[in-house]
């Protein structure tokens, strides 16, 4: 999005912003909900809390009252627990109703009737479970809502969902694509990251705010034992200037990659700009001088280094060989990635610079690439930075997350690409684009509440669109568009096939052990403390980012209890290595390799045919363990088996034609080897690896 656009968008502030407040104007009229007891009294209020066995409602004047769930009818004492977990759900439906009344203008104004068919049940089940938590439902799971006979069903298994363990673990995905999150990291990957990656987990199991996500990698100072958060700035170490070029796509939608070397070929930017964009990082030092320790850890540090050399010979390490203790001084050198604020380093412009405002060599001062500017005010400059990122008054920040995440749900964004989207890109919805950056905002950038928004909507409950949207004119969002799952949907899917919802509990690495021995303090630990660190990294180097802490406090290393099967971890995508390894069912399947933002691949190839063919983990899913076969045995016809699979694999029954060939197979192959086949056939189906 250029500068002209940005004006445009300034001159329009006063009718996006009546648009703004009207909804949050209907938002705030609609907190209230109607609570009926069991007498049939009714009461305008919005829920509060769950205190014990009462809930607190809030009344219209202000004042709290406590009713006992006792005396609710069923289904309101049923919301009030489920709005524990994610509030109340009156402001949600308010803003869902109204994108889809700007949806609807638009599609009226094209000539488009309307939706596309509302979704029936067994279809949305199966969406919204691959949509919110990364995998397909269980049976149970299907059959619970199905003998629900709310009204409100749909909203409260949303609700549900998004409280899930699998909320997160799909959500990290999602965050671990687009930040290139991987456990090895620096040149030639000799580096752990395991502590950032399992900060990014507890960030989002934790629900914290986007914007304070950000702000605090913005801001981060230390190792990423200190703070793991760190790992956003030593992800890229060494790459500062290529690490800013990914830092604007990411938070503002902007690829000015190329302005690093020339102006902007298409767009207003100029090789100015980049660089004074980048000198917010001018004095941001990553990776401290090989002789600094002291300047790194403080003062007495560079002494305490030499000390524990010496210290570590007496012990054994042979110091005065490089080679012989390359361990020891790996170790030190790790400890080199520390991030932190020094004020005589400086952005410069480089020898080859031809642009305009500068000359090759002189120092470049910070200057944001749009909005008003970055107030310092006694800040430093990454802090004045993350400051201004999260403005309200950023014309991009909010629009950026917001038009991602409607990517999550509808599967095409409003505006895009997201990573660069300009002035003439298309976008059909301009005034849903600007709700639901206002929704961002007002929502405090909680990433739960907004996606809540979304899937309540009737656009996304809506059939997906199985037209390929044309890539030159505006697509409306009668539906969500057809896609395929993710890679990490697919191999989800299949664990729990092999092995049920049990798969949701267990966990992987977590970085605690690389935490402990990484967490060093050069100016108040003793020489014995910080060797004996060393002695647990030097111990577990082949296995460190494989391992968690077995006892708190100690630097005992363990690996976690993870099922296998062979060499294969039976655990959750995000639990696993990141990325998973190459020709692994993740590598085959598209999983980003994490090296360029946004790079998993939905296409489809002849190597996942063969993983689904003659994979273990299918070996595993269609074998006497599975819990496919399992759930079967209390099944006796064979009718009966057969849709028992069908609806195990595709949430459905079974057509009269397929119910049909699954029992000839059954017949003609035995009931163990027929149900291994069918299953191998539905799971190798369009209908099993699309999202609908």
């Amino acid at each position: 999005m250029n500068i002209r656009y940005l004006s445009k968008i300034a001159g329009k502030k006063a009718q996006l912003g009546m648009v703004a407040a009207l909804s949050l104007c209907l938002v705030s009229s609609l907190q209230a909900r109607v609570w009926t007891s069991k007498d049939g009294k009714k009461l305008d209020a919005a829920f509060v809390a769950l205190d014990g066995d009462k809930v607190e409602l809030r009344l219209k004047n202000g004042k709290t009252v406590k009713v006992p769930l006792d005396r609710l009818v069923k289904a309101d004492a049923e919301a009030a627990k489920r709005f524990t977990g994610v509030g109340d759900n009156s402001a949600t439906q308010a803003s869902a109703k109204r994108i889809d009344g700007l949806l609807a203008k638009n599609l009226k104004k094209a000539g488009i009737k309307g939706f596309n068919e509302a979704l029936p049940d067994d279809l949305f089940v199966r969406r919204v479970y691959l949509d919110i938590i990364g995998r397909i439902p269980t049976r149970e799971e299907f059959m619970r809502f199905a003998e629900n006979t709310r009204p409100d069903k749909r909203s409260g298994l949303i609700d549900e969902l998004l409280t899930h363990p699998g909320y997160s673990s799909h959500m990290f995905n999602y965050f671990a694509d687009m930040f290139r999150l991987k456990g090895k990291i620096g040149e030639g990957g000799g580096r752990r990251a395991e502590p950032y990656i399992k900060w990014w987990q507890d960030q989002l199991e934790g629900n914290t705010p986007y914007d304070q996500i950000v702000t605090k990698m913005i801001t981060a100072t230390g190792n990423i034992g200190h703070n793991p958060a760190s790992g956003f700035l030593l992800r890229d170490a060494g790459m500062e200037f290529d690490a800013f070029a990914n830092f604007s796509q990411v938070f503002l939608g902007i690829d000015i990659s190329c302005a690093q070397c020339h102006d902007h070929p298409f767009a207003e930017w100029t090789q100015m700009d980049f660089y004074r964009m980048a000198a917010f990082f001018g004095n941001t030092q990553r990776i401290a001088p090989g002789s600094a320790m002291g300047g790194m850890m403080g003062k007495s540090g560079g002494e305490k280094t030499k000390e524990l050399v010496i210290f570590a010979k007496k012990n054994g390490v042979p110091t005065e060989n490089r080679q012989l203790a390359y361990n020891f001084y790996r170790y030190l050198n790790f400890m080199r990635w520390d991030v932190k604020d020094d004020k005589s380093l400086e952005t410069q412009l480089p020898h080859d610079f031809s642009g305009s405002g500068g000359k090759p060599g002189s120092v470049v001062r910070p200057r944001t690439l749009l909005g008003g500017a970055a107030k310092k005010g006694g800040k430093t400059r990454r802090e004045a930075l993350a400051d201004w990122m999260t403005s309200p008054d950023n014309p991009r920040f909010a629009m950026v997350i917001a038009n991602r995440m409607w990517d999550r749900a509808f599967g095409k964004p409003l505006i895009g690409p997201i990573t660069d989207f300009e002035e003439d890109s298309v976008c059909g919805q301009p005034q849903v684009l600007a709700f639901v950056t206002s929704e961002m905002k007002r929502v405090n950038y909680d990433l739960r509440e907004f996606m809540r928004i979304l899937y309540n909507t009737r656009a996304y409950q809506g059939l997906a669109t199985t037209v390929e949207p044309s890539s030159t004119k505006a697509y409306l969002f009668a539906g969500p568009v057809l896609r395929r799952m993710k890679p990490e949907q697919a191999w989800d899917s299949l664990l729990l096939l092999a092995s049920g919802s049990k798969i949701d509990e267990v966990k992987g690495r977590d970085g605690s052990f690389m935490r402990s021995v990484m967490t060093v303090d050069f100016n108040k630990d003793s020489v014995e403390e910080i060797f004996a660190k060393y002695q647990a990294y030097d111990k577990n180097f082949r296995r460190l980012g494989a391992i968690v802490v077995s006892e708190p406090g100690e630097l005992q290393g363990a690996a976690p209890s993870v099922p296998k099967m062979g060499k294969i971890e039976m655990i959750r995508a995000a639990q696993m290595l990141q990325p998973a390894p190459a020709a692994s069912l993740l590598d085959t399947f598209g999983q980003s390799d994490r090296e360029v933002t946004d790079e998993h691949s939905l296409d489809g190839s002849v190597p996942q045919v063969l993983a689904l063919m003659n994979g273990s983990v299918t070996e595993r899913m269609t074998g006497g363990s599975s819990k496919i076969v399992q759930d079967l045995e209390v099944l006796d016809a064979i009718d009966d088996k057969v849709r028992g699979v069908f609806f195990t694999m595709l949430s459905r029954y079974p057509s009269d034609d397929e119910l049909k060939l699954g029992m000839k197979m059954m017949e003609d192959f035995g009931e163990d080897d027929g149900i291994s086949d069918l299953a191998w056939a539905l799971m190798n189906s369009p209908e099993f690896l699309f999202v609908q």
